[in-house]
């Protein structure tokens, strides 16, 4: 059977971890972006890899910034998103994505927390082990999700038990409350999950899925987005059995509608990935509309010597760098380039700011995000460099590694290109 372990209020409930006075209270974890990384000011920034699950992005953190007391005001402005909120938040009508601003109208006495991610990702990185103690295969799905497969480990009729006993132990362990979702599928324990929440654990043997999925609304499923659930509803298919009793018009619909068919069916077999290899790294910021492009070219050269850092962490060499921005109403502009070169930090800089000069097409709008990415990594032993830059690149990348160790040592800010520097 697989198991589908989803800790409730993960990031809330860490933070009820370190402090019970938070328990039984209306309490919400609330981001936004990061409005130091700009700053000409220098902090003893660092980075965090280790856990590199599935939708686990690489982060940044400074012990300064997380006990800033204006983290969430701007002048007379509150700014930032509801990232996480308690059970008792939620009654009031607070919900993920929602504007902090927002969620105190709702809840005047709701207690706003700043992230400490560097807490979430150790308790997740730590669960982790201890669930690859339990069972034999393990798969991190995001920082609060996890997938696991109990065959040969655990009888099917006593898995229940198990996992009853499993939620015990690491409320017990870790103090953390957890949901167990258990079927023979992967998907359909995920589902399973969705409906034992709060801290619940909930089993849905192979010839009872078509009576539970009866009265679930076709946007409960993981994995049918906004794009499914229009083409779902133009067929007058409401609920999952809907789906489940249209098997061939689903299969019509190609490879993508067959496995859509499949998952909610429970006949989809898809294995647990204890590795999951890591296809690109990247990082973007959202921030207060800007016309100066001079200022945007700064910002582009500051998210690159964060981007540069983390590729020399991950020990990856890629060969597709991404660029991505947003304007202010909603328009977009994107490009990915490939090349044959050793990615220096130097070498990113410069293709970045051409690419942006590229595709910068509504010059006289303001931007509101950057996107950066490397993709398509490769091995020494099997890529083909550029002769005619080679030995160049070689010192370069030689140089960089160096200030790495630097930026390691003493925080990512210790050395900084003068075009970062703000007048």
């Amino acid at each position: 059977m697989i198991l589908h372990l989803d800790l409730d209020s993960f990031f809330v409930s860490c933070e009820r971890t370190k402090d019970k006075t938070l328990l039984g209270k209306e309490v919400a974890v609330g981001g936004r972006s990061d409005q130091f990384i700009f700053s000409n000011h220098t902090s003893n920034k660092k980075a965090m890899i280790a856990n590199n699950g599935a939708f686990v992005a690489s982060l940044f953190f400074s012990k300064k910034s997380r006990y800033d007391k204006e983290f969430f005001k701007d002048k007379d402005r509150i700014r930032g998103i509801i990232t996480t909120a308690s059970y008792e938040a939620r009654r009031y009508g607070i919900k993920t994505g929602m504007s902090i601003r927002e969620a105190l109208l709702l809840c005047p006495h709701l207690i706003v927390l700043p992230p400490n991610m560097m807490l979430y990702h150790t308790l997740s990185f730590k669960l982790r082990h201890f669930l690859e103690k339990k069972l034999p295969l393990v798969e991190q799905y995001s920082i609060d999700e996890f997938f696991a497969d109990s065959f040969g480990w655990v009888r099917d009729e006593e898995i229940f038990e198990f996992a009853v006993n499993l939620q015990k132990e690491i409320k017990t362990i870790f103090n953390l409350p957890i949901s167990i979702g258990i079927a023979d599928t992967k998907w359909i324990a995920k589902l399973a999950t969705s409906k034992a929440k709060p801290n619940g654990v909930k089993m849905i043997p192979k010839d009872k899925i078509k009576e539970f999925i009866k009265d679930i609304p076709i946007e409960d499923f993981p994995g049918i987005g906004r794009a499914w659930r229009k083409k779902l509803l133009n067929y007058k298919k409401y609920t999952l059995l809907d789906v489940y009793n249209s098997k061939t018009l689903l299969y019509s619909w190609g490879r993508a509608g067959k496995e859509l068919y499949d998952k909610i069916a429970g006949t989809f077999k898809e294995d647990i990935n204890r590795q999951k290899e890591r296809k690109s790294i990247g990082i973007s910021r959202t921030f207060d509309p800007i016309l100066d492009r001079d200022e945007i070219r700064r910002r582009i050269y500051i998210l690159v010597r964060h981007l540069s850092f983390i590729l020399l962490k991950v020990d990856k060499k890629p060969t597709t760098l991404f660029l991505g921005i947003k304007y202010e109403f909603k328009e977009k502009s994107k490009k990915h380039k490939t090349y044959n070169r050793i990615f220096t930090e130097s070498f990113l800089k410069e293709e970045f700011i051409k690419l942006f000069d590229e595709i910068d097409i509504y010059k006289n709008s303001k931007i509101i995000r950057l996107s950066l990415s490397l993709s398509h990594f490769y091995s020494h032993k099997n890529h083909i460099y550029s002769l005619i830059d080679y030995e160049y690149d070689k010192r370069i990348d030689n140089l960089y590694k160096r200030i790495g160790r630097l930026r390691e040592r003493y925080g990512i800010d210790i050395v900084k290109n003068a075009r970062e520097i703000r007048d």
